[in-house]
């Protein structure tokens, strides 16, 4: 076979969400671009990620809700669900969501679209298998992660991964999942709510929660709805006839057996930066196998080769994927003229019932800031009445993070109903600068979810009159 060579302004290698928006943003800003992927086509987030996870917690939610009708002096007689049919549901609904993504990238010229495995020959030639040389000026890496099950069970056969979950013909009756991040939690919750019979092994933390307080409620909600072992020890992994055998050590230091269909690894994801052949550009990799890269413009240690998405930061979501791809095409398209993307406030969210947010800086990290002399309180507000008391969705609550100096909120972390709305609101808080005395101020609507912002304010406002007495400082 003859190799063809090819020239372009940028080469970006990965079609997913990061991929596609370098993509976009290189080419309107002029620069001739040669998208690679090795397949299959569509994003991450569509296949297993966002899209196909919310499709089932929303099924989920909806058998939640009626088995909660008694709480609202309703009784409902027969109230049995077969399960069969949900995940073929689920994929004719994500293959509708997934016809924008597709159609975008069959619109790309067949000479800029490459299907293939792309390797770097060196610091400006990469190799698609032996069919294609691309010569470039500017790269842009956006090849995402993928699941990786440990080698103790993956040597069992049979387990399954995200990637492959939503591909099963049906829902199992019996579940265990390994792993209390997003994957887990979400999966679990969701399925335990169509009745599979699910049981979370974690190991010592709730997605990615700082806060202990936070992190006790969150685990005393999400265990109404499936086996929540999480700080567990696990002793062996085997097979038992067509399902798995798994033997653990419980918190108490019990031993236990449990028998399950299937399992789900959910705890690791791997950047997928293996067939890159990156020391043909010394690139080096970090312990959690990512490359160095520079968070305001995106480059890596080689300033005309950006990285962005799950193949440059851990702990990806797609909102910040699209963002960090828009920046990292943009910059190989200009280069070298760069432009620097502002610092953001963080903001991650758990679609689980409650939900769970963390905002702009975590309790680890003001306490990080503590020890440098910057003191703060903890305000915290118990969500036990107002929208949440007419909901029958008490239990949550908030701890928010206020700069003693400044009485600015600079975190804050979360568990409850409508997260995501205190946290959207929280985010626009810090980053409009407003003060705790300022949020008291404002007239939160009664009943409202918002109240417990309010809330959590005026216990921070009474904190703070008392400088010294409830911060945090240096330890």
């Amino acid at each position: 076979m003859e190799t063809k060579h090819l020239d372009c302004d940028v080469l970006i290698v990965g079609a997913g969400s990061a991929g596609l928006a370098a993509y976009k943003a290189a080419s309107g800003a002029g620069a001739f671009c040669i998208l690679v992927e090795r397949g299959p086509l569509g994003t991450t987030a569509q296949r297993s990620g966002d899209i196909p996870s919310a499709l089932l917690s929303a099924a989920g939610n909806c058998c939640s809700k009626l088995r909660q009708v008694e709480k609202f002096g309703l009784k409902l007689r027969g109230a049995e669900f077969d399960n069969q049919d949900v995940l073929n549901s689920l994929r004719q609904v994500r293959a509708r969501s997934s016809t924008e993504v597709l159609s975008f990238i069959y619109k790309i010229p067949e000479k800029q679209r490459i299907m293939g495995t792309a390797r770097f020959l060196d610091a400006n030639r990469a190799a698609v298998g032996d069919e294609y040389v691309i010569s470039f000026k500017c790269a842009v890496i956006a090849t995402g992660a993928s699941p990786v099950i440990p080698f103790e069970i993956g040597r069992l056969g049979g387990i399954l991964t995200s990637n492959d979950f939503f591909e099963l013909d049906r829902l199992p009756k019996s579940l265990a999942i390994f792993g209390s991040g997003m994957v887990g939690l979400t999966l679990g919750q969701a399925l335990s709510r169509l009745g599979v019979e699910v049981t979370v092994f974690g190991s010592g933390r709730i997605w990615q929660l700082t806060d202990e307080q936070v992190s006790a409620a969150a685990r005393e909600l999400l265990q109404l709805d499936f086996a929540f072992e999480l700080s567990s020890k696990l002793s062996a992994v085997e097979k038992a006839g067509e399902g798995y055998g798994i033997y653990y050590l419980d918190e108490y230091q019990y031993e236990n057996y449990l028998k399950v269909d299937s399992v789900l690894a959910a705890e690791m994801r791997q950047p997928n930066l293996d067939k890159l052949n990156l020391r043909a550009l010394g690139l080096e990799l970090d312990g959690k196998g990512l490359t160095a890269v520079n968070p305001h413009t995106m480059q890596t240690k080689l300033p005309h080769i950006f990285a962005a998405g799950d193949a440059a930061f851990v702990s990806m979501s797609t909102v910040r994927a699209r963002r960090e791809g828009q920046v990292a095409g943009l910059n190989a398209a200009r280069f070298p003229v760069l432009q620097e993307e502002p610092d953001q406030i963080n903001l991650s969210m758990l679609f689980t019932s409650p939900g769970l947010a963390m905002v702009g800086l975590s309790l680890d990290q003001m306490k990080e800031r503590a020890r440098a002399g910057h003191h703060f309180v903890a305000a915290e507000a118990q969500l036990n009445g107002g929208r949440y008391r007419l909901m029958r969705r008490e239990g949550g609550i908030i701890r928010l993070y206020c700069d003693e100096e400044s009485h600015h909120p600079l975190g804050a972390e979360i568990c409850a109903d409508g997260a995501e709305h205190l946290a959207h609101f929280l985010a626009l808080t810090i980053k409009q600068g407003l003060t705790v005395e300022e949020l008291c101020d404002f007239d939160f609507y009664h009943p409202s979810l918002e109240e417990g912002i309010a809330q959590a304010c005026a216990h921070a406002r009474k904190a703070l009159s008392r400088t010294g007495i409830n911060s945090y400082a240096a330890s």
